[in-house]
């Protein structure tokens, strides 16, 4: 990770990720015909923005249990043409976190999803940089992931960063935004985005925010969820950040 520590940048993606697709599917639409990926398209058209979304397997709609296998892969090679759009695993559904399961418990949740994102996206347009439910750690899954190009695993934005590697993990987190345990590496969520339009933070607050963020680590990671981005004033906040960040000429990372 030596590379990015020299050169600012900034990760944008989204969690939680599973609705918008079967609602794609079901209502026959385009990809960008759906509020959700329209809106994406809108920040990478303005901003050149990278954008990677992680996915649970299933979850509930209406009541009634959907996987990933019933999205239509009649969106495939719209995504293969917007390859700045990418997939990776988050887990099995929302009440299910990777770190509630085993490790072949979760191996076998991820590769069900890393199928289904190569069937209806290809299999390139997969996330080197991984962001797991509940930030779980899984460091044990370190050859699976290498074995899938996965380079980093997020963490948590909170106070106490890890939940099981040692204090000296959470300390280099803290301090440089970066870290290496089991074999891999470990990057340090910023921001999330509904969480400063809860605080209703002012433009100039939002300046010092990345100001902050670029002095200490030089670079800045931005989430949101899926659910978050059906509200107005959170596209609103997400358009306003990036845009600075776009203003300031600092890059999306491509990953």
């Amino acid at each position: 990770m030596n590379n990015l520590e020299k050169n600012a940048f900034y990760h944008f993606s989204v969690e939680d990720v599973f609705k918008s697709l079967i609602e794609i599917t079901d209502k026959q639409i385009g990809l960008f015909e759906h509020p959700f990926f329209s809106f994406l398209k809108e920040l990478h058209d303005e901003f050149n923005t990278n954008i990677n979304l992680y996915l649970f397997f299933q979850n509930r709609i209406n009541g009634e249990l959907r996987t990933l296998r019933e999205v239509s892969d009649s969106i495939k090679q719209k995504l293969i043409d917007n390859s700045w759009i990418k997939f990776g695993p988050h887990a099995l559904e929302y009440y299910t976190p990777p770190y509630t399961q085993t490790p072949d418990e979760q191996i076998e949740v991820f590769d069900n999803i890393y199928k289904e994102i190569s069937r209806f996206a290809g299999g390139k347009n997969i996330s080197k940089w991984v962001r797991l439910h509940n930030f779980s750690e899984s460091y044990e899954l370190k050859d699976y992931f290498h074995e899938k190009g996965v380079e980093a695993i997020f963490t948590t934005d909170k106070e106490r960063i890890t939940t099981r590697m040692p204090n000296s993990v959470n300390e280099s987190l803290k301090s440089t935004g970066f870290a290496q345990y089991g074999g891999l590496n470990f990057i340090r969520s910023n921001i999330r985005i509904e969480n400063l339009v809860n605080i209703r933070i002012t433009k100039q607050n939002l300046k010092e925010l990345i100001d902050n963020n670029l002095k200490d680590y030089n670079h800045v990671i931005v989430l949101t969820h899926e659910y978050e981005l059906v509200r107005e004033e959170v596209k609103e906040m997400a358009k306003t950040f990036i845009a600075e960040l776009y203003r300031r000429k600092i890059p999306s990372y491509p990953c």
